[in-house]
């Protein structure tokens, strides 16, 4: 297809088909989202948890500023935000975990992005366990049926 060419027509119908692209891509992406919670305590915005996880998924690599952008807001396109909203996001997560007390550190790496350190990714993950529902009833524990 000649792009300077394209009729009416044809310029509707790629626009309704990148529309539904962008649709199909944000369910994929909603579909791979985390479903883990993070503990009340810490207090984290949706936006927060997005970033926290973005920057815990590649631990103990760095996480990009790039893929940090596209875990919280997804494909990069014009609508997506500067880069400098991550260091944002950064300052403010950093200050809610020394808040609640976490002993978990976001490290800065300048110029490429943020990182867990092992001790800080230890730490997130236990957190995450202990919140974790038991996979089996425990021992000792009545088990209560409701009588019809």
């Amino acid at each position: 297809m000649d792009p300077h060419n394209l009729t009416r027509a044809q310029v509707i119908a790629l626009m309704e088909e990148r529309d539904t692209l962008k649709e199909a891509l944000r369910q994929m992406e909603q579909a791979m989202a985390p479903v883990m919670q993070l503990p009340r305590e810490w207090r984290l915005t949706g936006c927060e948890t997005k970033f926290l996880f973005a920057v815990r998924a590649v631990a103990p690599n760095v996480a990009h500023k790039e893929r940090v952008l596209v875990a919280m807001y997804g494909v990069l396109d014009q609508d997506m935000p500067d880069q400098k909203v991550i260091d944002v996001y950064a300052c403010k997560v950093r200050r809610k975990l020394m808040v609640a007390q976490t002993q978990i550190h976001v490290e800065t790496v300048w110029g490429r992005g943020y990182r867990l350190s092992p001790e800080s990714l230890a730490r997130f993950d236990a957190a995450i366990e202990s919140m974790r529902a038991p996979t089996t009833w425990p021992a000792g524990l009545p088990l209560l049926v409701a009588a019809e």
